[in-house]
C-alpha cells in the first residue's frame, strides 16, 4: 500500500517539476528576482534612475553588445518592499529585420509553445506576441516584438517580466503613499481645461 502511495506521488509530482522548469527566469545571463548587483557587470551604472510612470521601479541601461547580438537594453528593479530585486529585463537586438524576428519566434515557440496573446496592431506595423507562465506563486510574462512604426521604437525586442513581484511593488508604493498622504494626483477636471492650449493650431 505504501509503495502505491509513493508511486502516485511520483506521477503527480513529475508534471509540476517539469512545469516549473519551463518557466523562463533569465535572459542574456540576467535573472529575474536576483539582486541588481548581479547585473552590474553589464550595466551603465550612471544611468540608474527611478521611472517617472512606475515610481516603484528603478531602471538601468545595459551596455551595448554585452552579449553578442544585443544592441541595447535596460533592467528594472524594485525600490519599495523588495529593494534591489530584478523585476524586468528589456533587450533590443542588433538585427532589426523581419526575417530575424520570424527566426526568433520559431525558436521561442519551440521552447515555450504557441503564444497566448497577440499584442500588435491590425496593420502589423507592430507585431508582438506574449506568453504568460505561472508556477509556485510566481507569474512571468514574456513578450517578443517586431516594429517598423517610426513613432515607436523600430527593430526587434524582447521583454521578460516577473509580474508577480511587479504587482507586489505596486501595492507597496500605494501603501507608502497612503501612509504619507502623497498619493497619485487626479486628472484635471475638464471644466478647468483650456482646450485652446491642447489642440494644435
Amino acid at each position: 500500500m505504501n509503495i502505491k502511495y509513493i508511486l502516485l506521488f511520483f506521477f503527480l509530482a513529475v508534471p509540476a517539476f517539469v512545469k516549473a522548469a519551463e518557466v523562463p527566469m533569465s535572459l542574456a545571463g540576467i535573472r529575474l528576482g536576483d539582486d541588481i548587483s548581479t547585473a552590474h557587470h553589464c550595466c551603465k551604472l550612471s544611468t540608474d534612475i527611478p521611472l517617472a510612470e512606475e515610481r516603484h521601479l528603478n531602471e538601468i541601461h545595459l551596455q551595448s553588445q554585452f552579449v553578442a547580438g544585443i544592441k541595447a537594453g535596460a533592467v528594472a528593479y524594485a525600490n519599495c518592499g523588495q529593494k534591489g530585486r530584478i523585476v524586468r529585463i528589456k533587450l533590443k537586438f542588433d538585427d532589426p529585420s523581419r526575417a530575424f524576428f520570424d527566426d526568433l519566434l520559431r525558436r521561442y515557440e519551440k521552447e515555450f509553445g504557441k503564444p497566448k496573446e497577440w499584442r500588435g496592431d491590425p496593420f502589423q506595423s507592430i507585431i508582438s506576441w506574449k506568453w504568460s507562465f505561472k508556477d509556485a506563486g510566481k507569474q512571468v510574462n514574456l513578450e517578443l516584438t517586431h516594429s517598423k512604426d517610426e513613432d515607436y521604437k523600430m527593430g526587434n525586442f524582447v521583454k521578460l517580466s516577473l509580474r508577480s513581484l511587479y504587482e507586489e511593488e505596486v501595492l507597496c508604493l500605494k501603501r507608502s503613499q497612503e501612509n504619507s498622504g502623497t498619493g497619485a494626483s487626479s486628472p484635471t477636471p475638464r471644466d478647468m481645461l483650456d482646450y485652446r492650449q491642447l489642440i494644435p493650431r
